[in-house]
């Protein structure tokens, strides 16, 4: 009975985890650690199993980000959460908690926070635990989450046009704005581009220094747009482009030679994109290679006029 209770939990807390860490191996090795604890406890004793795999999860998760391993110092060029894919599709009843604040600009945004302050925010906002509640896992009191969570929040926002953090009032882009945004690409029409473009917008890239990527974010729609002309024009003709929607978020897949080489989504913000999240690093990108089949291929048959 009591492995059937975990594995009743075993999604949510992988997705608990890789809400808090951005990586689906340090997720599952974190729920791998909660169920070798939940094996040695009295469970007669636990009157509220959810709270106490959740509870342990949320140490375990905030170990981790503490440790020297946590640490991006020595990662190639910008870092961008892998891409949230459920090792299981969710169930039915599966609500909010399975599938809110998995996006890429969340999980982005999250990497402003402290490990307290992440965790805390994450327990509050997509759990919905109270400041009681939450005051034991991070040890602290009550008023003192409060206080934490208030810092946590204000932290959530951008600091200047300048500042790299994605705009927390972004939705997550549409699978009509990929084919209008595909179309323009393949047309090499800049202005149109430009239109689907947040004056704002930021380009966040990764490669993980194993494949070509921006070195640093790109600013504003003019730069973004030329970007994305310049790179269009070189790329391979042999190479596939889809697009597919996983847990809620829309991906925009480049495959060549059977393996996917760029993954793109997207938030926007009155109808315009304002954050753009382009995958080159192919270790975050193997997983797409298991979904790619459920994916739907874009024609690229577009030319510009009198071509």
């Amino acid at each position: 009975m009591s492995d059937q209770i975990f594995e009743q939990h075993r999604a949510r807390l992988t997705a608990l985890a890789y809400r808090m860490l951005g990586s689906h191996a340090d997720a599952e090795d974190a729920v791998q650690d909660v169920w070798l604890r939940w094996r040695k406890q009295d469970h007669d004793i636990i009157s509220d199993a959810t709270g106490w795999l959740v509870r342990v999860c949320s140490n375990i998760c905030l170990d981790v980000l503490k440790s020297a391993r946590r640490q991006r110092e020595n990662y190639v060029g910008n870092w961008l959460p892998e891409p949230w894919m459920p090792s299981e599709p969710p169930k039915a009843e599966a609500n909010l908690i399975e599938q809110d604040g998995l996006g890429q600009a969340y999980l982005l945004m999250l990497e402003r926070l402290t490990p307290i302050e992440r965790v805390a925010l994450v327990l509050h906002e997509v759990f919905d635990w109270s400041h009681d509640d939450i005051a034991p896992v991070i040890e602290r009191t009550a008023n003192n989450t409060r206080q934490i969570l208030f810092r946590a929040r204000g932290k959530m926002k951008r600091d200047s046009e300048r500042d790299a953090t994605p705009d927390p009032a972004g939705r997550i882009w549409e699978q009509p704005k990929i084919e209008a945004f595909i179309k323009a690409l393949s047309l090499g029409d800049i202005r149109q581009l430009v239109s689907q473009l947040a004056p704002d917008v930021i380009l966040h890239s990764d490669g993980g220094g194993k494949a070509q990527a921006t070195a640093n974010p790109l600013f504003g729609a003019d730069h973004v747009s030329r970007f994305f002309v310049g790179v269009w024009g070189k790329r391979d003709p042999r190479e596939r482009v889809f697009h597919i929607t996983i847990e809620g978020e829309c991906w925009l897949l480049m495959q060549l030679n059977d393996m996917i080489v760029t993954g793109i989504s997207a938030s926007e913000r009155d109808g315009r994109i304002v954050d753009l999240f382009v995958h080159r690093n192919p270790d975050k990108l193997e997983r797409f290679n298991a979904v790619i089949a459920d994916a739907t291929e874009i024609d690229l048959t577009n030319k510009k006029a009198g071509e």
